[in-house]
């Protein structure tokens, strides 16, 4: 047997069984993998919101009797989706940590804002190769090739890892912090991961369903933080001068920048099953506004919550203790017991902030070969979720460094990811008519990848130069401020950008694909 038989195998072992007949059926579990969702497999009608809200499953899923709430769902549903990840405690932990590099709340609020119009574009743009019926990761071979793609693979199953661990001890601190440091981080990191699990392995149709309303509660709990804890904010300057500002601001955008772009990889996995001819424009704006409304509050929150930490000295301290979740008992403390319920609902808004990254960690590993696709999706996402909690629990000790060092190596990654796949797309694809989707499993259709091997290997190379971590700062990202600045993304894009187009033009041209 060769190896695109092996892959057919594979593909029909994973095909979902009869609905009526099937466990998995009977409860909505999920079945599927990354097969390619084809036209006629798309749902047809999805104009009403509870229908959208389950636009991934297939057509047995929808006899279900539920009322008729909001119209015209293309656009409105999915930026409720994009609240439920992004309403959470990371987001207000990435939000604080402007004010940790020395920036005033004003300094920080222009970073966000400007940083988040422009980087909450890409996995906007990217979200839409979910109406080719394939998964980002999937449908990066055409720019990668099929080994090249490994990169692609390994590299997005260790992001989403990262940003599991990250998610969870943020919500874990919010615990920490709740039970005056009786409740440790490890297991919270625990209790959010398990809490993960299941909604993963039960599947898309159960995400949905969850995010349709999870966002509200964590909304209500940053609004009444805001207004309680408002009294210690200030805006007033830091006293960062000249370079070392320059620095810092350049640092911070890196981290918000990282944040934004992380959806690239997985932006796409939840509109594979949309009706043949959907605009794209409708599923770029939808992203594109709940992605950005969201974040920007939420990491505006955190810069101000920060601040508490000039004007109190009791702030202060239970920053240095617990972290974002030491800030938020103190902002929600003149609300009582109510506040610590508030404090609790916070830490649960981790959840929904991690299951988009468990449920797409099996996605991409099953792109790593035709044996991967006959692992059931159940296996990947347990094998996922093992190692966020082994990493959140290890990380913990060194939250800060660790944060501050995974966002950046998570976003000089992404960045290679998304330039490559725009000029594929732009330069030598020229749109959407350049590609043969039914290829998209054929190692003799698909480039064998050297083209992006290289400038994966160059866009490395940049991002050592102008990185600026906990444990290393780059010979070039040295020469800004007295603690240096990191620029790292900028270098990577310009390395792997300038590379890239040469390398696959020499790809093209001697190897024929």
């Amino acid at each position: 047997m060769n190896f695109n038989e092996s892959s057919q195998k594979a593909l029909s072992e994973m095909e979902p069984k009869d609905p009526e007949r099937s466990w998995f059926g009977r409860f909505s579990i999920e079945e599927g993998g990354i097969e390619r969702v084809t036209d006629e497999e798309r749902l047809q009608n999805t104009t009403k919101f509870w229908n959208a809200a389950t636009f991934w499953k297939s057509f047995y899923t929808l006899n279900i009797v539920i009322p008729l709430l909001l119209q015209d769902t293309l656009l409105t549903y999915l930026p409720i989706h994009r609240f439920s990840a992004n309403m959470a405690v990371a987001t207000l932990n990435i939000g604080s940590l402007g004010g940790a590099l020395g920036l005033s709340f004003w300094d920080c609020f222009i970073v966000i804002l400007i940083v988040n119009l422009a980087s909450d574009l890409l996995p906007a743009w990217t979200a839409v190769f979910g109406l080719t019926g394939l998964r980002m990761t999937t449908f990066s071979r055409y720019s990668f090739g099929y080994w090249g793609n490994m990169l692609v693979v390994v590299f997005s199953m260790v992001a989403t890892t990262g940003w599991n661990a990250i998610n969870s001890i943020s919500g874990a601190a919010v615990l920490h912090a709740l039970s005056d440091g009786a409740f440790p981080i490890w297991a919270g990191v625990i209790v959010i991961c398990v809490s993960v699990w299941v909604v993963c392995v039960l599947g898309i149709s159960w995400i949905h369903r969850l995010d349709t309303f999870i966002w509200i509660p964590p909304l209500i709990v940053w609004c009444v933080a805001a207004g309680t804890g408002a009294s210690q904010f200030t805006g007033e300057d830091r006293g960062l001068k000249g370079s070392d500002k320059a620095a810092a601001i350049l640092t911070y955008m890196a981290s918000i920048f990282s944040f934004s772009v992380s959806w690239v990889n997985c932006a796409a996995d939840y509109n594979v099953r949309m009706p043949k001819g959907t605009p794209r424009w409708r599923i770029f704006s939808a992203t594109y506004v709940g992605i950005f409304v969201p974040t920007v509050l939420v990491q505006t929150l955190g810069a101000a919550l920060y601040t508490g930490t000039i004007t109190n000295s009791a702030w202060e301290k239970a920053y240095t203790t617990s972290s974002i979740g030491g800030l938020l008992k103190m902002a929600l403390e003149p609300a009582g017991g109510f506040g610590k319920f508030l404090m609790v609902l916070a830490a649960l808004s981790a959840i929904p902030n991690n299951i988009p990254n468990n449920y797409s960690f099996a996605l991409h590993a099953q792109n790593l070969g035709p044996w991967a696709m006959r692992i059931p999706r159940v296996v990947m996402v347990t094998f996922g979720f093992i190692a966020a909690i082994v990493i959140g629990c290890c990380a913990a000790t060194y939250f800060s460094d660790t944060l501050q060092t995974l966002l950046s190596v998570i976003g000089y990654w992404t960045v290679i990811h998304i330039t490559l796949v725009m000029e594929e797309h732009f330069i030598f694809r020229r749109g959407w008519s350049g590609y043969d989707l039914d290829a998209w499993n054929s190692i003799a259709s698909l480039p064998f990848g050297w083209a992006a091997i290289g400038a994966f290997a160059f866009g490395f190379v940049g991002a050592a130069l102008g990185m600026k971590t906990a444990w290393y700062s780059g010979p070039i990202a040295s020469l800004i401020g007295k603690k240096g600045a990191n620029i790292g993304h900028e270098l990577t894009f310009a390395s792997s950008g300038i590379v890239f187009p040469l390398f696959r033009w020499t790809e093209k041209r001697y190897g024929g694909r």
